[in-house]
C-alpha cells in the first residue's frame, strides 16, 4: 500500500510540474546592419527580426551604442507592431527614447500581442562623428514567457564611421595653376 501512494504521489507530482513547465523553445532576435562601414552624415538602417516570438503584450529591451557617433532619426521608425499615435489618444505599441546608452524599446498592447516571426523594428542611425561604435541588445524582459531569447547579429555588431575626406590642397593649388595656364593660353 506504502509503495502504491509513493508511485501515486510521484506521479501526481511528474504531471503538475509537466503543466507548469517552461517552454524549451528559444526564440531569435536577428539584428541586421544595412551597412558597416559610412561616412559622417550618411545614415545605417538597423532592422530587428524576432523569430519564434512567444505571444505578449508587454515587453522592453534597451539596444546599447555610443549615440555620440550615431544619432536616431525618429522619422524613419517602422516596425510590424503597432506604433503609438498621440493624435488619436493611443499610447499602447512599441515605443522608442533616446538614452545616454542608446535606444530603450517598450512595447505595450492591451489589444493584441505580438508573437510568432514579424519585424520587431527597423529605424536609421545618422553618422554624426567619426569613430566606432559596438551594438549589445540588452536587458530583453518579456513579463509573459519566461522564454531565452538568442541575439544574433548579421554580420558585425559595430559600425565604424570616418571622415569624408576633404580635397586636397595640393590638388586645389595644381587646379588653379592649370586655369591661369589656360587663361594666359587663350591670351595670346
Amino acid at each position: 500500500m506504502k509503495k502504491i501512494i509513493t508511485t501515486i504521489t510521484t506521479l501526481s507530482t511528474s504531471i503538475v510540474a509537466l503543466l507548469f513547465a517552461v517552454n524549451a523553445n528559444a526564440g531569435l532576435l536577428n539584428i541586421d546592419f544595412s551597412a558597416d562601414d559610412i561616412k559622417v552624415g550618411q545614415s545605417v538602417t538597423v532592422t530587428i527580426n524576432a523569430q519564434d516570438f512567444d505571444a505578449t503584450d508587454m515587453f522592453d529591451f534597451d539596444l546599447n551604442f555610443d549615440n555620440s557617433i550615431l544619432a536616431f532619426d525618429e522619422t524613419s521608425l517602422n516596425s510590424d507592431l503597432l506604433l503609438p499615435d498621440a493624435d488619436m489618444d493611443m499610447f499602447d505599441g512599441l515605443e522608442v527614447a533616446n538614452q545616454d546608452w542608446g535606444l530603450s524599446f517598450d512595447f505595450t498592447d492591451s489589444v493584441m500581442s505580438a508573437d510568432g516571426n514579424f519585424m520587431l523594428v527597423s529605424f536609421d542611425l545618422i553618422a554624426t562623428a567619426a569613430g566606432m561604435s559596438n551594438f549589445a541588445l540588452v536587458d530583453f524582459w518579456n513579463i509573459e514567457a519566461f522564454t531565452e531569447y538568442d541575439i544574433v547579429f548579421s554580420g558585425s555588431d559595430s559600425i565604424n564611421v570616418s571622415v569624408v575626406p576633404e580635397p586636397s590642397t595640393v590638388f586645389m593649388m595644381m587646379l588653379a595653376g592649370f586655369a591661369l595656364f589656360n587663361m594666359r593660353r587663350q591670351a595670346k
